[in-house]
């Protein structure tokens, strides 16, 4: 049976140190994308846009509340997504519209 090394805390926490600031910029530019789509609607439209994030290679994924404001938002999109491009300053190349309810709190 082979042993293994041990492994120092200090690698063990600059490895998830790493790992955390990942999620963290990924949490930081959703919540950006979502803002710039909310700003980019008109308020009650913009109020059932619950999450939103732009992948590198240009496809924003909007998570809607119901599937009425989901129709509604896809009429709205020829406009949007370039107002959301211009916003966020990254190219706006195709969206999905996803239909899920808000998450209830706990």
């Amino acid at each position: 049976m082979k042993t293994r090394k041990p492994t120092a805390v200090s690698e063990l926490l600059a490895q998830g140190k790493a790992k955390l600031e990942r999620l963290k910029r990924g949490a930081d530019a959703a919540t950006e994308a979502l803002a710039a789509v909310q700003h980019a609607l008109p308020t009650e439209a913009a109020g059932h846009v619950w999450g939103a994030s732009l992948a590198e290679e240009g496809v924003l994924t909007l998570v809607i509340d119901s599937g009425g404001w989901a129709s509604r938002l896809r009429y709205a999109l020829p406009e949007l997504a370039p107002r959301v491009s211009t916003a966020l300053g990254k190219r706006v190349a195709r969206v999905i519209v996803r239909v899920r309810p808000r998450p209830r709190p706990r």
